[in-house]
């Protein structure tokens, strides 16, 4: 039986093997770039959006949907349609002409309902870990990343040899 010959494959020129390097590089660091800009796109339409004037119904709405209604379980006092839930949205209106901010109007509510009130929990305290915790888990999962990036990452390029050397200089020139 003969032999089957098997297809010659040409070796892969030094130069075209660093320039395709190079080239993975680029291709790398762009999908970074491109992810970086798409996270500060989002970051400032959110911070720009929080910062329009609302209307007066769009305010009550908004505090509405952070209070709990105080006869309803798991329903907000945007959402309920129960007359007490009608006099909390009442008396933040009332308040809110009156000039208040957001934070006068949960501290008013807090004392006559009780800080079961708010659906957000309070930032300071035990439960400010609530707040920080999530970020610290960030944070870690950012450095964990780096670190692996960096072990991932070569340490050092294979030094040329001398035909090498050559033919990059030659494509340098030429």
């Amino acid at each position: 039986m003969g032999e089957t010959a098997e297809p010659a494959v040409a070796p892969v020129a030094p130069v075209a093997r660093l320039a395709r390097r190079g080239a993975r590089r680029w291709r790398l660091g762009l999908v970074w770039l491109a992810m970086l800009v798409a996270l500060g796109a989002a970051l400032g339409y959110d911070a720009f959006a929080s910062h329009r004037p609302q209307s007066l119904d769009q305010q009550v709405a908004a505090i509405a949907n952070q209070v709990r209604c105080p006869s309803c379980e798991d329903e907000t006092a945007a959402m309920s349609g129960t007359q007490t839930a009608a006099a909390v949205r009442a008396t933040i209106r009332q308040r809110l002409l009156a000039g208040q901010r957001q934070a006068q109007i949960e501290a008013y509510l807090e004392s006559r309902y009780g800080p079961g009130i708010l659906l957000r929990p309070p930032a300071g305290g035990l439960s400010g870990l609530v707040w920080v915790l999530p970020v610290a888990a960030a944070v870690a999962a950012l450095a964990g990343l780096a670190v692996a990036f960096r072990r991932w990452r070569p340490t050092t390029a294979a030094p040329l040899n001398d035909e090498e050397r050559a033919l990059l200089d030659q494509a340098r020139r030429g």
